[in-house]
């Protein structure tokens, strides 16, 4: 199981708001980038969030049944505009989710 820690030392974990996550149906955009912050690649992901943990991330089990766990960082978790969400890799669209997140993943330099 991944483990999650704060890289600041500040967590900004809210039980009240992680308890509302669970349910709710959540797009994710998410940002792979180099060390030098250049892309690598981007990807996204939607689903039903079936658990959220301080430590052990944010679950949201995609329609395909295989679950996606992403960082637990709330900040980066807003609720969504109503609308339909066109997926930039696929015909899929995802109607109306609750939630919305952006998240960047930069990759270490490697000696």
């Amino acid at each position: 199981m991944t483990e999650f820690e704060s890289l600041d030392g500040e967590d900004g974990w809210s039980d009240e708001f992680a308890n509302d996550l669970i349910g709710s149906t959540v797009l994710v955009g998410i940002t792979y980038v180099d060390h030098d912050d250049q892309l690598i690649r981007r990807e996204q992901v939607y689903g039903t969030v079936t658990s959220a943990d301080q430590v052990s991330g944010i679950v949201i089990q995609q329609d395909t049944g295989e679950d996606f766990v992403i960082a637990p960082i709330l900040d980066a978790i807003e609720y969504a505009q109503p609308g339909i969400y066109q997926l930039a890799d696929e015909d899929a669209a995802v109607e109306n989710p609750d939630f919305t997140a952006l998240l960047t993943v930069r990759s270490p330099l490697r000696s």
